[in-house]
């Protein structure tokens, strides 16, 4: 009775509220910190801890992004420590209810992408020790996740892959592979089959990435180059082999790892690790991009970590932890940026900093996500 109990439960509609999320990810039990966001003027409030009922993995470094990501209902988390992931009910109070772990079909699960009820996990791998896969998996009607299994991919350790996510509406899926300076595209249907396979070489360490809000082919990659760090923007048609739109980035650009983009796709970010900034790049309807500013903080201390924009195109929002420069860890923090009306400074400005609890000084946060309505 008790476990028809529980399935009722998780199988309840849930209605999200204005959230935004992120992962703790400590060497030992994961959580997801929870807050709360005023539309109007982006302030966050603090809302609570979440366990996700798996493990963190600090080695993992914040190197990968989209370690969470949600629907209007749900919330997906991975735990690199336990080779699995975690499935919440969103509510709208901005709290979680916990609804189930599932493995990750591999090692290291880094990042997570989800579209309609198809859902993608990367796992890194382990050099020397395990390959790294990208594996599939569709909701089943009690909300949680189910193996699809015949369309995972087999990498190599060596290909170290960062980051997947699934372009506008669904149509491809991305797999940013680091190691491999390598960019793999795939026809993705509804029902979460692969079709195609194209892959674009010869971009130097691609770590991360978003999809374009207006264009279906059209995908996003920061390139973290010794030599020339920069943005790309990539159209993957499916039939020729995926193309480099336009490359771009400033001087300042520098360590260049996470993107974010307006729903309009006017606006596309870079967020730059060492140097804590911001690159604001302009973009146009046909994927092409021209780096335009920098936003620069008062201090590059945290390094800038993953991005995220809301649904309506008004703030981003950040996650910043590490010491670029080594040495002790700062307490991470999220910013609440404003999004501007100019082009200047980044087209951002700075409305709120807030502290993450000071335990996680020694964790390694990653991934951040907005919810709404």
């Amino acid at each position: 009775m008790l476990a028809l109990l529980c399935a009722a439960a998780f199988a309840l509609p849930a209605r999200a509220g204005n959230g935004v999320y992120v992962s703790t990810n400590p060497n030992g039990a994961n959580a997801v910190l929870a807050y709360n966001r005023n539309v109007k003027n982006g302030l966050l409030t603090y809302v609570g801890r979440f366990d996700t009922g798996g493990r963190g993995l600090v080695d993992i470094g914040g190197a990968q992004s989209h370690a969470v990501v949600a629907t209007r209902t749900q919330l997906f988390v991975v735990n690199p420590g336990s080779n699995d992931f975690t499935t919440f009910a969103l509510r709208d109070d901005g709290s979680l209810l916990f609804m189930g772990v599932t493995s990750s079909g591999g090692v290291r699960p880094v990042s997570i992408t989800v579209s309609g009820n198809v859902i993608y996990v990367l796992n890194q791998g382990q050099l020397g020790v395990a390959t790294a896969s990208c594996n599939g998996f569709t909701l089943g009607d009690d909300g949680l996740p189910v193996s699809i299994g015949t369309y995972d991919v087999i990498y190599e350790a060596e290909a170290i892959p960062t980051d997947v996510f699934f372009t506008r509406n669904g149509a491809r899926l991305v797999v940013l592979l680091n190691g491999s300076d390598a960019i793999d595209t795939f026809s993705a249907s509804v029902a979460g089959a692969l079709t195609v396979n194209r892959r674009l070489t010869g971009v130097s360490n691609p770590v991360g990435g978003t999809m374009s809000a207006v264009q279906p082919f059209v995908a996003f990659a920061a390139l973290d180059d010794d030599t020339a760090p920069r943005m790309i923007s990539i159209r993957a048609t499916g039939i020729a082999l995926p193309s480099i739109v336009s490359s771009a980035g400033l001087a300042s650009t520098t360590s260049p790892c996470w993107a974010a983009a307006t729903p309009n796709g006017k606006k596309v970010w870079s967020s730059n690790f060492a140097s804590g900034s911001l690159t604001l790049f302009a973009g146009k309807l046909n994927g092409s991009i021209q780096a335009v500013s920098t936003y620069v903080p008062a201090s590059s201390s945290p390094g800038s970590l993953d991005v995220a924009v809301d649904q309506r195109g008004k703030f981003l929002y950040r996650l910043r932890a590490f010491n670029p420069s080594g040495g002790a860890a700062p307490v991470p923090v999220i910013e609440a940026l404003k999004i501007t009306k100019s082009t200047a400074n980044g087209g951002v400005q700075l409305v709120q900093t807030v502290s993450l609890p000071s335990d996680l000084q020694t964790a390694s946060p990653t991934g951040i996500v907005v919810t709404a309505p």
